[in-house]
């Protein structure tokens, strides 16, 4: 599986307030649109439809190679469609693309993108003078607090477990406030502890929210809509509330196993 990059370098993000744009119902946090992504005769991505509303929580499954990383680096801007189009609040960024949009994106994968030889502070420091955050240390130390790293916040990264790392992360990319969090694999290394702390964290979120994980019961739990990705193809979408765990992993083994 690929990883996203640092949210911000790739410059894509949505506008906020942005015009309407003709077949685009009601300005969508993100808005996915018969997109399709083919590497020579493989075809990661098939005319892929897709909401996510403003504010709302859409956790996307699939077995290895559905094409859920590769979707996420279109809406993130690593990767170039074939065809189809990405609206992010009703702003196409499939084509042209601002530099300063991404500064509305975070990104959370199982690469940190931490500098190992920088402290935790450190790190936090040279990614709130990136995104040119306002008040860098006082949100630095909120954000620790939140994650639980505040005792650790002068220990090199090199120091840290897995589960710690994946802590510091959340910070990063929660750092800058974004309105659009994209989280592959969010849950992978993380203690019991940790994935307390997560939860809360995305459940007391204003933000919309799209995560691609294999747990398909945190995810159920997680997210207001559900989706599965299959070869390619979007086949499967439905609100959590209608669904309980055994019908969901029912559902899971009859559109993707």
């Amino acid at each position: 599986m690929s990883d996203l990059s640092v949210p911000g370098t790739a410059g894509v993000a949505g506008v906020s307030g942005a015009p309407g744009v003709p077949g685009v119902a009601a300005a969508p946090g993100i808005s996915i649109r018969q997109l399709t992504k083919t590497y020579g005769r493989f075809r990661a991505l098939h005319r892929v439809d897709m909401e996510v509303a403003p504010g709302s929580f859409l956790a996307l499954f699939g077995p290895n190679g559905a094409g859920k990383s590769t979707l996420l680096g279109i809406i993130a801007g690593l990767v170039r469609p074939s065809r189809g189009q990405v609206f992010l609040d009703g702003e196409e960024i499939t084509k042209d693309r601002d530099e300063n949009l991404g500064k509305r994106i975070g990104a959370l994968s199982y690469q940190t993108y931490l500098y190992d030889e920088l402290t935790v502070r450190e790190n936090l420091r040279f990614y709130g003078k990136l995104f040119g955050v306002e008040d860098r240390e006082e949100r630095i130390g909120s954000l620790l607090r939140t994650v639980g790293m505040e005792a650790r916040s002068e220990s090199p990264v090199r120091t840290l477990s897995r589960g710690m790392r994946q802590r510091v992360a959340l910070a990063r990319a929660l750092l800058h406030d974004p309105d659009i969090l994209l989280l592959d694999e969010p849950y992978s290394g993380l203690d019991q502890d940790a994935l307390v702390m997560l939860k809360t964290v995305l459940a007391a979120r204003n933000k919309t929210i799209l995560l691609v994980t294999h747990d398909l019961v945190r995810g159920l739990e997680s997210a207001d809509r559900v989706a599965i990705l299959n070869r390619g193809r979007l086949v499967f979408e439905a609100e959590s509330s209608e669904l309980s765990t055994a019908d969901f992993e029912q559902t899971y083994r009859d559109h993707a196993v």
